[in-house]
């Protein structure tokens, strides 16, 4: 029997939220898509967690800063 498959968007926000409790310094910059999946990252750690809507060009400059 092949392994259950799950949708791309699925395993990145739980990979997301698993590296999110082992790396205390990592920080999620979402260009408005986290939408789009039901991340319990931010859930989880909000504080580490900016959405910058469909600007893209601010996430860039604030993951520079950062």
């Amino acid at each position: 029997m092949p392994a259950a498959e799950i949708a791309t968007r699925f395993a990145y926000a739980e990979e997301l939220a698993r590296l999110g409790n082992e790396l205390p310094h990592l920080v999620v910059l979402d260009a408005d898509v986290g939408k789009s999946f039901n991340t319990s990252f931010a859930q989880e750690h909000p504080q580490r967690c900016f959405n910058f809507g469909i600007a893209e060009q601010n996430a860039v400059s604030a993951a520079a800063g950062l």
